[in-house]
């Protein structure tokens, strides 16, 4: 069973579609990135488009949850990641991710993006893995993610974005 595509460029135009169907129900306290393998240029990917939203206000985008399931987006809480109210959408695999400011895992995403956008080398070594695991747990999602760790733990500790440089992305 295959999961994971070469880049496809219209990944990007995905991700401006569902962004600007998002920011249409959203007031500009709501920043928007595309996150996840489909971001980085020349990454393989399963075929969903992940973005994180960025708020001051959580509670101000829970409440508006119902723009979002009348988008079709299914609102799943808080999903495993406390402080994080989680939408996903099958029409057009879509996976949104709302933190706020502060939160742990808006470094961990973008610094993830950033270091991999500027790293080829890296590109192509987490292809070999990717490729690698897909063949070797081709039913088992858990065993595969789980093996992709010790990876982006690694870009983690490299990656050198901060607080401060998430204000100029």
């Amino acid at each position: 069973m295959s999961y994971l595509y070469p880049h496809k460029p219209h990944w990007k135009q995905d991700y401006i579609n569902a962004r600007d169907l998002i920011m249409s129900g959203f007031d500009a306290s709501l920043r928007l990135y595309h996150i996840g393998s489909t971001a980085i240029e020349g990454l393989y990917a399963k075929d969903c488009i992940d973005i994180l939203g960025v708020t001051d206000d959580l509670d101000k985008v829970i409440s508006n949850k119902q723009y979002l399931m009348d988008s079709n987006y299914v609102y799943k809480g808080e999903y495993g990641i406390p402080g994080r109210a989680y939408f996903s959408k099958n029409s057009r695999k879509v996976h949104l991710h709302v933190l706020e400011h502060g939160h742990d895992q808006i470094i961990k995403h973008l610094g993830f993006i950033h270091f991999m956008r500027n790293n080829s080398s890296y590109i192509a070594e987490l292809n070999a893995l990717k490729t690698r695991l897909q063949d070797q747990y081709p039913h088992d999602k858990e065993a595969y993610q789980l093996e992709k760790k010790p990876f982006y733990d690694k870009i983690h500790r490299l990656s050198t974005l901060t607080q401060k440089d998430i204000a100029t992305l």
